[in-house]
């Protein structure tokens, strides 16, 4: 089995840095009974998509910081919003 490694730079304001891929595309579709989201897209962008996801999770800040992929990379051609942001429950 191999191994491989995801790196994620962050900057001053402890944001995660993503760094541009011009080729990279990612979309989604969800089902028609609404229970299933189906991501889909090059390898690119689903590096780019799992790069966002883990700095998110590993983000400190609690401002309500969140990333909108497809305005910061125009990732996808059917213009549909692609947004990640974490929220911590606390427990009952």
């Amino acid at each position: 089995m191999t191994t491989k490694t995801l790196t994620i730079q962050w900057n001053e304001e402890q944001l995660p840095i993503l760094p541009l891929e011009p080729e990279a595309h990612l979309s989604f579709a969800t089902h028609d009974d609404g229970n299933e989201l189906e991501l889909t897209g090059n390898r690119a962008g689903l590096l780019l998509l799992a790069k966002a996801a883990l700095g998110m999770a590993e983000t400190i800040r609690e401002d309500g910081f969140h990333i909108h992929l497809d305005d910061l990379y125009s990732i996808n051609a059917e213009g549909k919003s692609i947004l990640i942001r974490k929220e911590e429950r606390s427990k009952p």
